[in-house]
């Protein structure tokens, strides 16, 4: 008989909880990504939206991802965000363990938590994310607008 040291599992109930956040999190990302064209991929990056008092702000994580590949735009109140990445390289062999990384173009839409004003809006892109900040207004104007990216 061998003996096998007991061990306390304090996360036995946070586990299957933290794999449904997880779940309910990449959901979130599926149902909100905007495909328009058939050959967009359903996926995107990951965003952090938030306000301050007088602006609204979005950072995406865009890791790969030149500023000459990527197309922000502002209409009817949401942010369009949509690039494409490329492979550099073309392994013609198999046997890869794993292979998580996507390539191709996509689309992510994101409705503002307050109106904006299309024509202050800038976005920048350094160290792979991408900062789009756009000021607060009282009236929408449902025009629409391609934002330089920096």
């Amino acid at each position: 008989m061998s003996l096998i040291r007991w061990q306390r599992r304090p996360g036995m109930l946070a586990r299957p909880m933290m794999r449904a956040h997880d779940l309910f999190d990449e959901l979130d990302r599926l149902f909100t990504t905007s495909v328009t064209e058939s050959e967009e991929a359903d996926y995107g990056p990951a965003v952090d939206v938030y306000q301050t008092d007088d602006e609204v702000v979005v950072k995406a994580q865009l890791p790969g991802v030149k500023k000459e590949d990527l197309n922000v735009n502002i209409q009817d109140n949401t942010l369009t965000i949509r690039a494409e990445t490329t492979r550099e390289e073309e392994v013609e062999e198999e046997g890869y363990f794993r292979r998580e990384l996507r390539y191709g173009t996509w689309a992510r839409r994101l409705p503002l938590p307050a109106p904006v004003d299309e024509e202050q809006v800038t976005a920048k892109l350094g160290d792979g994310v991408l900062e789009v900040r756009a000021k607060k207004t009282e009236e929408v104007e449902e025009v629409g607008k391609k934002i330089e990216v920096q």
